[in-house]
């Protein structure tokens, strides 16, 4: 099981942090706003490492866009 934490930066979320952890074939990414703490989860397969890390940031952006965050 690995565990990355990186920053994303993005024209409507100045910072994002990743959480990526591997379980077998299936990657966990969790997209994390610090201001807010708000967070969202995407679960796919771990060769769609970049389209899984995409899903949990837009999902954050509706989940913010929904509470005005």
């Amino acid at each position: 099981m690995a565990h990355v934490a990186t920053r994303h930066h993005g024209p409507d979320l100045p910072e994002v942090l990743i959480e990526e952890r591997r379980v077998g074939a299936w990657l966990k990414v969790a997209a994390v706003d610090p201001g807010t703490g708000e967070e969202a989860v995407a679960v796919g397969p771990a060769d769609a490492r970049e389209q899984v890390r995409l899903a949990a940031i837009g999902k954050l952006r509706r989940r913010l866009a929904a509470t005005g965050g």
